[in-house]
């Protein structure tokens, strides 16, 4: 499980983002409110900024109708992912997982791998350890 600090940016309001996002994608306020499923009355109160604070349910639905994250959504920065043991994870390891669409399981396997105290600081390291790992377990 991983836990997110987040820092909102200011360059620009949830309502505008959210606003430029939609018109971005083509989509007018009711398809947008249909996606989401929420109703296209709430959507335009968001979008012209009379409602500051929708629930976090609002947001994921209305994120993963414009195709993005949370945090892109929000204009967040996300600070470095921690497991639940506090150790963070290695920018090369998450730059690999998102390159190799790995799950969370993986992604938690391969950050406990250490050789004398070390892992690797490249993708290219936890690379080649993946497909050891992998080629191990096919050629059994």
């Amino acid at each position: 499980m991983w836990t997110i600090s987040v820092r909102v940016g200011c360059a620009m309001v949830l309502s505008e983002r959210i606003r430029a996002m939609r018109s971005k994608s083509g989509l007018t306020l009711t398809s947008l409110a249909r996606r989401a499923r929420v109703s296209k009355a709430y959507l335009s109160q968001l979008e012209n900024g009379r409602v500051s604070h929708p629930s976090a349910e609002v947001v994921v639905k209305i994120s993963r109708a414009l195709g993005c994250t949370v945090d892109t959504l929000l204009g967040a920065k996300v600070a470095e992912p921690l497991w639940r043991n506090g150790s963070a994870v290695p920018q090369s390891l998450r730059a690999l997982a998102r390159e190799e669409n790995l799950p969370i399981e993986h992604i938690t396997m391969l950050s406990q791998i250490s050789y004398q105290g070390r892992q690797p600081t490249s993708v290219e390291g936890w690379r080649l350890i993946l497909e050891a790992i992998r080629n191990s377990i096919q050629n059994g």
